[in-house]
């Protein structure tokens, strides 16, 4: 039974849903090994506020056919210091460091590492997107004493540097308020950082584009982004090139950007569109991402119904851009069409996976009920149906 150092929760408090029949001490937590009396959802819902009161936060799991109740401080005296994140970072950092390079046309950077450090903008402008999209998460998780870990940065060879970063929330979250404010904080502050990044990056000298660039050679490929309208708005309010046009800007029939085919835009300009393309398929109303969580705190279970259709959306979009894109946007649409098949895809998953639950599932304030209908609309301004296509 709990020695004297213990202050929880007596066993009786819970007996109607747990009935207990030993208790461990491990690593400060503590470990009810018992029979659940009902639904392990119903258990959890019972048990979770008795032991938050106590300063617990518990978890009900299965080891070798036993059920356990496992009780963790939710204010850990000793916390582990976050080495796996800090890793991640510095390798992302590094991998940002060497996609930008490509931007700001570094010739062989690999054979002159410190010339990688001129691309510094634009790894700041990518991570710190990202940075701030995900402490918005981590900042109102800790608000509401939700145990989560500090951002996991995805290093990857890409043309950006990364797959993006993520945090992993551990501990139950108490209200629908609290699981609508956890995730709405992600794409607002990264909005924020998005916009003024955006700003920031069509307001700088562009980048020349070196007479030895030759897009015709082996190895050698171009990349057109396609921007969203938020981007298209930002570019018009900053005056940037190729925006006297606002309205031919807005419609599409008038691309952003020099009309000089020597310069570019400089590279800070594409950690805005990172974050916008974050942004965006963050979102999508389904399981586990922000949107997901958003849409759950708005309609409570009946967002299932609406989850269910974003698949099918975006597997529609992927085969209208198949048949009809090409001759519709006069573009290449093969990877728009494999990344939308792809997204579809991982929908499908995510809205089998369900979604978050929390303890109490009373209905969020009307305030709460416009912004997350406002974030939704401004989420698609960030869209655009062919993000980007490869040109040789």
């Amino acid at each position: 039974m709990p020695n004297p150092p213990f202050v929880g929760p007596s066993i009786d408090s819970f007996s109607s849903v747990f009935q207990v029949y030993e208790v461990r001490f491990e690593n400060g937590s503590v470990a009810y090994y018992g029979e659940p009396l009902e639904h392990p959802n119903s258990v959890i819902e019972f048990t979770w506020p008795i032991f938050r009161e106590y300063g617990y936060e518990i978890q009900l799991t299965q080891q070798l056919g036993e059920y356990v109740l496992i009780a963790k401080p939710i204010h850990s005296p000793s916390p582990e210091f976050p080495w796996v994140q800090l890793l991640l970072f510095f390798a992302t950092i590094i991998s940002t460091l060497y996609a930008g390079s490509m931007w700001y046309y570094i010739p062989d950077p690999l054979s002159n590492p410190l010339s990688l450090l001129q691309a510094w903008p634009f790894a700041v402008a990518v991570i710190g997107v990202l940075a701030i999209h995900e402490l918005g998460h981590y900042v109102v998780s800790k608000y509401y004493e939700v145990d989560a870990t500090l951002p996991y940065f995805i290093p990857m060879p890409t043309f950006i540097g990364t797959l993006g970063a993520v945090i992993r929330i551990k501990g139950h979250i108490p209200t629908r308020t609290a699981l609508f404010d956890i995730g709405i904080a992600g794409p607002i502050a990264g909005l924020i950082a998005t916009i003024v990044i955006t700003a920031i990056g069509l307001s700088l000298a562009p980048i020349t584009i070196p007479t030895w660039v030759d897009p015709s050679q082996p190895g050698v490929f171009q990349v057109e982004f396609g921007y969203p309208i938020l981007f298209k708005l930002i570019a018009i309010s900053v005056g940037s090139p190729g925006t006297e046009n606002a309205f031919a800007v807005l419609m599409g029939t008038h691309k952003i950007g020099y009309s000089d085919p020597s310069l570019a835009f400089n590279p800070v300009v594409f950690g805005g569109w990172v974050g916008m393309f974050v942004t965006f398929l963050n979102l999508l109303p389904v399981g586990q991402l922000d949107g997901g969580h958003i849409l759950r705190g708005l309609m409570g279970k009946r967002a299932a119904t609406i989850s269910a259709i974003v698949p099918g959306l975006l597997f529609g979009l992927a085969a209208f851009l198949y048949y009809f894109g090409e001759n519709i946007f006069s573009a290449n649409v093969e990877s728009a069409v494999s990344m939308w098949l792809f997204w579809g895809i991982l929908t499908l998953f995510l809205a089998q996976s369900g979604y978050a639950r929390p303890i109490r599932d009373a209905p969020i304030d009307t305030k709460r009920k416009l912004l997350g209908i406002l974030i939704f609309i401004i989420g698609f301004l960030c869209f655009t149906p062919i993000p980007l296509q490869f040109l040789g």
